[in-house]
């Protein structure tokens, strides 16, 4: 069966609403890994300067673990090409820092999204990004959260390890 608009409208719809719900916390970000294909490659066309310009899946997923900093990628509009299995979506990105309460301005950001068979649902094969500027101290409070939950991870590991 052919995807139609509306059943590709509503996947993506989907997909915002888990990568919403899911990203944070390193336990929730894995769950969003099924919606990517596993030779997935990212590429932000206006990265910041102490971003990668190209990332592949994991390096995503690990881009959105950071604990306690909300990121809602609210999307405004789709644009979809289904014979060239691309979608292109315009949206708005917020992001809200619990510990502080501070809340930064929206950001615009558009992508086409490259999609591919997959089993039963369309897979993400790449991302091409662009966004607006991003505010310098997001990225500072973002690695810091990253590294923590990091860190934390490792050291539960660690002593969760039997003796030798």
């Amino acid at each position: 069966m052919e995807p139609t608009y509306e059943m590709v409208s509503k996947w993506f719809d989907a997909y915002f609403g888990q990568v919403c719900k899911k990203q944070g916390n390193l336990e929730t970000v894995v769950e969003l890994k099924k919606f990517f294909a596993p030779d997935f490659e990212l590429r932000m066309h206006t990265a910041p300067s102490q971003a990668p310009r190209t990332m592949s899946r994991d390096a995503l997923l690990m881009s959105f673990v950071h604990p306690g900093l909300q990121e809602d990628i609210l999307p405004q509009q789709y644009v979809i090409d289904l014979k060239q299995k691309i979608v292109a979506v315009q949206f708005e990105i917020r992001f809200h820092d619990e510990a502080s309460g501070k809340n930064w301005a929206p950001i615009q950001a558009s992508a086409h999204y490259h999609l591919t068979p997959g089993d039963g649902d369309p897979k993400i094969r790449r991302i091409e990004y662009w966004t607006g500027t991003l505010p310098e101290d997001l990225f500072d409070i973002w690695a810091q959260r990253r590294t923590e939950a990091l860190t934390g991870h490792a050291q539960a590991y660690i002593s969760a390890g039997k003796e030798c």
